[in-house]
Formats: structure tokens, C-alpha cells, sequence
């Protein structure tokens, strides 16, 4: 399954080195464990969690059994995964 992560693109570098690794947030209202946040449609990214100017779009496959729902989106597209994604194979999709 296609899925479609939106990084400021001041980590573009930093992706293209390492991959996407998963991140945590430990502090302010939503917390998490370290995870991949994307969305499986290209129309419905999470651009209000990241920022809508200076944003890479970033593709990638994703095995559908790893993926869980994002509880703190309400769009049915957004998911996470907890295991890092290669440089290899994520593409820089569009940049906004």
C-alpha cells in the first residue's frame, strides 16, 4: 500500500541519509511513542500537524498488517507505523 509522510523540508537532507525513523513526543497536550505518522491518499495529507509551506511529501510501501489508525486525526486516511523506513525506499514525492 502507498503511503504518503509530510516532513518540513528542512529534514529533507537528514531523509535522504537516514530514512524516516520514527519519533516520539513526550511533552505538551497530544503525547506518543516513536512513530511514522502518513496517510494512505495524496488529496488528504496532514498538512494542519506539520505545516502547510516549506513541506516535502514523501512516498513509500507500506505492509497493510503494520499499519494502525491515527486516534489523533479524524480523517479515515491517516495511520502510523512504528518501524523505520530505509533511505532506499522512500521518494521524495512533491514538495509544497
Amino acid at each position: 500500500m502507498k503511503a504518503y509522510h509530510i516532513s518540513p523540508i528542512r529534514n529533507r537532507e537528514s531523509i535522504l541519509k537516514s530514512g524516516l525513523v520514527p519519533h516520539e513526543k513526550k511533552s505538551g497536550r497530544i503525547k506518543y511513542e516513536p512513530r511514522i505518522f502518513f496517510s494512505t491518499d495524496v488529496s488528504d495529507l496532514g498538512f494542519d500537524y506539520v505545516d502547510y509551506e516549506n513541506v516535502d511529501c514523501w512516498v513509500f510501501e507500506v505492509d497493510s498488517k503494520k499499519i494502525k489508525v491515527d486516534t489523533f486525526s479524524g480523517s479515515t486516511n491517516h495511520f502510523y507505523i512504528k518501524n523505520p523506513i530505509s533511505f532506499s525506499e522512500v521518494k521524495l514525492f512533491s514538495s509544497h
